[in-house]
């Protein structure tokens, strides 16, 4: 990397290094949003790939607005220098947008039941999120200092669709989205003791109304057993509320 002399020129590759980080999640979204199982979660994903795309475009204009701020002056004595290497040349890349794909990717490959898999896709999302509100923020701050209003603004645009990116995720998990992912182990394993235990559970109920019945004939003033509505739970789906009905 070349020598950086001031401001303007750590700032040039920052915005170019967003750049390479927008375009890389743009090819990585379409991905997540297919293995999502959950539709807001879905929803949500291609909305964002949507605003990411014109995060894009406003970073290449924000490049060729730099690149229209140099004078003449400037470009001839840059010509050689670090800005015109910034601009010209192969295709840059952003090594830490490149870990956090790759290390979501093996993440959401993993096999997980789909309450799980919606998690993990929200916590490989939200570390991108972070990545960019880093990022953004930063530049931002850079182009104020640099005393550049509009780019500046266009900057500012763009964190704030992280941020609301990042709430919206947020919303997702905690939401019901992370409940279902920590009730997904239970529901499976309830659903197999049902299965594989039918025999002793129905010998259980044979002996339990077997001392309900004696227990009323010592006893005909005493209660009606309700026992059975102690617990009971009724689960309905998509996203319906759970209720719980308790005896008094």
């Amino acid at each position: 990397m070349e020598k950086m002399q001031d401001l303007k020129d750590l700032f040039t590759h920052e915005v170019e290094d967003l750049l390479s980080a927008e375009k890389q999640i743009i090819e990585a979204l379409p991905s997540m949003i297919e293995k999502a199982k959950n539709q807001q979660l879905k929803n949500a994903l291609q909305q964002h790939l949507t605003i990411t795309e014109k995060q894009k475009e406003r970073l290449e204009e924000i490049i060729e607005a730099l690149k229209g701020a140099s004078t003449a002056k400037d470009a001839k004595e840059e010509k050689s220098g670090l800005l015109s290497r910034l601009f010209s040349g192969g295709e840059k890349m952003c090594k830490g947008m490149q870990g956090l794909i790759k290390e979501g990717e093996k993440i959401i490959g993993a096999d997980m039941n789909p309450q799980v898999l919606d998690a993990a896709i929200i916590a490989c999302a939200q570390k991108i999120e972070h990545y960019e509100i880093c990022g953004y923020g930063t530049v931002r701050a850079y182009a104020a200092e640099l005393n550049l209003p509009e780019i500046s603004k266009k900057l500012e645009q763009t964190l704030n669709e992280e941020y609301d990116a990042d709430d919206l995720l947020t919303n997702l998990a905690m939401g019901g989205l992370n409940q279902k992912a920590e009730n997904g182990r239970s529901t499976r394993s309830n659903g197999t003791t049902k299965n594989t235990s039918r025999r002793a559970s129905n010998a259980s109920t044979k002996v339990s109304n077997a001392k309900n019945n004696k227990s009323k004939s010592a006893s005909p003033l005493a209660p009606k057993n309700k026992s059975s509505a102690v617990t009971r739970k009724t689960r309905t789906s998509g996203n319906k509320k759970r209720t719980t009905t308790r005896s008094k």
